[in-house]
């Protein structure tokens, strides 16, 4: 790779970590990131799909073709999770391959708010259901971790709020006449947390819950009481199970104290992730043969440890998962430690070397045939 493009590469992360847009609000991150395929020659929808931060930039024509995709969506503690680092590694592949390919097509799909905090939460989810891959052979996401590997295992996640809705009253001389939004909230994290002793450990199940809203002032009842709900299993039939056990115990506790409820979904379900053992093995090879010691979570790792819309993608279209090691070995996601650790003029060499192995694996996937029927029979099979 010449020098001028790597440290182009490196002023896009650079950028993209210095705008640090929220989930949704990714305006400037995105239209930075098209202006640049552009200027490469690559043919741009954007908006896409009814989303004003989402884009499709396309390089080449026919087949074979490759999705690459581009996360830029921070946390409010900035780029805590590195997609950064995503936005300029799908970049830099996409911009290398189309200086070097002969034949192909490469798209690279800007999805907004992976982190779900928006209108366009789980944005993924929604390019698989309006058919944005029907013309993809294979997709590759990329994402930074403590340590280099290939695969993927994810939970399945779905997120939602439960909004109590009361009476306010004074709380001192008439709270006989109000009804506590706050009091059936705090009935419900109990009764919710306690869930915890029904499921069984191969379930692999995680409740998370925050209060988002319990009232403005101790002297008023509260008429108001927001509770949100991350429910995380192994087994996306298992999450199904426990959703509708928590949505019974919020409507039983709404009834018991007289509250209104109202559910409000946050993001579409992320689904568990579905690996392709073949493009994460060519990966997997060129990351030995320029010395780096690899993780297989296909065939090594029996942990899962994280949620994604990439998931998603991964049950309609072939699709391998390459982590880009930076940070110290144990370093916590979306922590502060970690978007120091996502900052491009530290993780920009892991960044580069991520970029050259995922190009030269497409590179390889492109011209084998075989192995492209390969990586297509195992997908159909894994989804039967």
């Amino acid at each position: 790779m010449e020098d001028n493009l790597k440290n182009e590469i490196i002023e896009v992360s650079t950028k993209i970590y210095q705008f640090s847009e929220l989930g949704s609000e990714e305006r400037r991150s995105s239209e930075f990131l098209v202006n640049m395929l552009k200027s490469h020659g690559f043919k741009v929808e954007y908006p896409y799909l009814g989303m004003e931060t989402a884009f499709r930039a396309e390089w080449g024509e026919g087949k074979p073709s490759v999705g690459l995709l581009a996360e830029y969506d921070a946390l409010p503690n900035s780029h805590s999770c590195g997609h950064n680092l995503i936005a300029a590694w799908a970049y830099g592949t996409a911009v290398l391959l189309s200086k070097e390919l002969k034949r192909g097509k490469v798209v690279v799909f800007g999805t907004p708010d992976e982190e779900a905090f928006g209108k366009y939460a789980g944005s993924k989810a929604v390019f698989v259901e309006k058919g944005a891959f029907t013309d993809i052979d294979f997709v590759i996401g990329v994402h930074p971790m403590d340590k280099w590997s290939v695969g993927g295992k994810t939970f399945a996640e779905i997120s939602f709020q439960a909004i109590f809705k009361g009476k306010a009253s004074h709380a001192l001389n008439l709270p006989e006449k109000g009804i506590n939004a706050l009091d059936a909230l705090v009935s419900s994290y109990v009764a919710i947390n306690n869930m915890r002793s029904w499921i069984t450990y191969d379930k692999h199940a995680i409740i998370s819950m925050v209060i988002k809203e319990g009232g403005k002032i101790s002297s008023i009842v509260p008429d108001r009481a927001v509770l949100e709900i991350d429910l995380e299993t192994s087994s996306k039939e298992f999450l199904k199970s426990l959703e509708n056990k928590v949505l019974s115990i919020l409507q039983g506790v709404s009834q018991a104290y007289g509250t209104g409820l109202e559910i409000e979904y946050l993001q579409p379900i992320y689904e568990n992730y579905n690996p392709n053992k073949f493009i994460d093995e060519v990966m997997e090879n060129y990351l030995k043969e320029v010395g780096i010691e690899v993780l297989n979570q296909d065939k090594e790792n029996p942990l899962i440890f994280s949620v994604t819309d990439e998931a998603n993608v991964s049950k309609v279209v072939p699709t391998g998962h390459l982590d880009i090691g930076i940070g110290y070995p144990g370093i916590p996601l979306h922590s502060d430690d970690f978007r120091e650790a996502a900052n491009p003029q530290k993780a920009g060499g892991s960044l580069i070397t991520g970029i050259i192995v995922a190009a030269r694996s497409i590179e390889k996937i492109f011209s084998d045939k075989e192995l492209l029927k390969k990586i297509r029979i195992t997908f159909e099979q894994s989804i039967r």
